[in-house]
């Protein structure tokens, strides 16, 4: 079962992984033929959703959805796989599943990884090529469960962390 081989895999292994899944992800929010817009919609706020555990079993795989002044910019597409950070059980279900405790620090491991990955490519060619209108918020979001800002990076791919909550 994946459980088993995700307990085998470094964090160096997978934000490397969840690196080169932004980057992949990049490269299709630049590109008309996955947006469905051409000319393509400038981005202002990128979401990587996940049902979580609205379907059964829970899904993990966070698309990305874009949004600015024009609207949509693109929807269901890229994604990230963060299921390394939400462990299942035989059955298909979170470990510790009535645990809410358990599942916030799961998605705030998360929150924390992807949060690396977009700080090590805020300047890549393929963030760049994004249209964007000025900075470009990121969120990560498991329905009706977990929701949270982890940055805004500029055009210039200066990273800007939200203020901390007092």
């Amino acid at each position: 079962m994946s459980s088993n081989k995700n307990k085998n895999m470094n964090q160096d292994t997978i934000i490397k992984q969840i690196t080169s899944d932004l980057l992949e992800s990049f490269t299709f929010f630049a590109d008309s033929n996955y947006t469905g817009y051409d000319p393509l919609h400038p981005v202002s706020k990128i979401v990587y959703a996940a049902q979580g555990e609205i379907t059964t079993p829970p899904d993990l795989g966070f698309m990305g959805y874009g949004g600015g002044s024009e609207g949509e910019a693109f929807s269901d597409c890229g994604v990230l796989d963060l299921e390394f950070f939400f462990p299942l059980n035989e059955e298909g279900d979170y470990y510790r599943e009535d645990d809410d405790e358990y599942k916030e620090k799961c998605f705030h491991n998360a929150c924390q990884a992807v949060l690396q990955a977009l700080t090590a490519i805020a300047k890549s060619d393929e963030f760049q090529k994004i249209p964007k209108e000025g900075p470009v918020v990121f969120v990560l979001n498991l329905i009706d469960q977990f929701n949270k800002v982890l940055c805004r990076i500029h055009p210039d791919g200066k990273v800007e962390l939200p203020p901390k909550k007092e």
